[in-house]
């Protein structure tokens, strides 16, 4: 056992084997709380999936089935609401990654305050309640609110676009409230972007339009991957905005699983169409990130 040089009486063993113990007590807590509140909440959950149910009688019943996922997986109607959920993810995703990506390298290219003053530009969205948010969004998108009104006014439409109870309005809506998310991701990827590799690229000749392409892009692929998929995530379970803004006419994956727990009191289904959308989540979300990885060590 070799002594420590910088603690004297100390060797190095008994102070690594300290540092590793500290490692762990720092991620104990954490560890503790997922394991309690998620994993824990997602086994209970998976066992309410497979109770059975009996419809305007006892209820849930004790026993134990499969038919609540066979309900899901055989009926068109739930595998349609899934594919306009993913569908709508997407173009949400796609929406908030070519708004943010502009605002994002403004961002990441000021200084001092006026930084700060875009920063915080950018985080008053989510100082706000989704709730009052998705309110606003509803008065503009009505036949008679702001937007149709302008747009009559200037004489560009002559009736008003039906935005409101449509996958257009939900699209529109979620697009602002998940914005933020995507900025600050993009952000932060822009900021560990080296200087020097731009200049390098200008004495090279490169242009504004090939430097983006060849320089910023590649190496803003980590902030793109990490906010598309927090976004994604994020549209995919939204339940405020698509039940005002689109209402029971657009039913969405969250919706289906409120009506089917609260409303119909249907517990064991609404918990298998919850795991369903975990899964498909999960499935998707990991062949992206490998498809991503793969991009990376390319560009890389």
């Amino acid at each position: 056992m070799t002594p420590d040089p910088d603690t004297p009486g100390m060797t190095a063993a008994p102070r690594r084997e300290r540092r590793d113990w500290t490692q762990v007590l720092l991620v104990l807590p954490n560890t503790v709380w997922l394991l309690l509140f998620m994993v824990g909440a997602l086994f209970f959950l998976f066992l309410m999936s497979l109770r059975g149910y009996e419809p305007g009688g006892r209820g849930m019943l004790d026993t134990w089935e499969l038919s609540n996922y066979w309900a899901f997986i055989s009926d068109p109607f739930y595998l349609k609401i899934l594919g306009r959920s993913l569908l709508m993810a997407l173009w949400v995703t796609i929406g908030c990654l070519i708004l943010g990506f502009p605002l994002a390298y403004a961002l990441s290219r000021l200084r001092g305050m006026k930084r700060a003053l875009l920063y915080f530009a950018v985080l008053v969205p989510l100082l706000t309640s989704a709730v009052i948010r998705t309110f606003g969004w509803m008065i503009l998108l009505s036949n008679k609110g702001f937007v149709n009104q302008t747009l009559m006014s200037i004489g560009l439409i002559d009736s008003p676009i039906p935005m409101m109870y449509r996958m257009t309005g939900i699209i529109i809506a979620l697009i602002q409230v998940l914005l933020p998310f995507m900025v600050l991701a993009l952000d932060a990827a822009l900021l560990n972007i080296d200087r020097q590799i731009y200049d390098a690229a200008r004495n090279l000749g490169a242009g504004r339009v090939r430097i983006f392409f060849r320089v910023t892009l590649p190496l803003a692929l980590p902030g793109i991957v990490s906010g598309s998929i927090l976004v994604f995530t994020l549209a995919i379970s939204a339940f405020v905005t698509p039940a005002l803004v689109g209402g029971p006419r657009i039913p969405v994956m969250a919706t289906l699983i409120y009506q089917q727990g609260i409303a119909l009191l249907n517990w064991p289904l609404g918990a298998a169409i919850s795991l369903v959308m975990l899964v498909v989540l999960v499935v998707i979300l990991s062949a992206l990130m490998s498809i991503a990885s793969r991009a990376m060590r390319r560009a890389s």
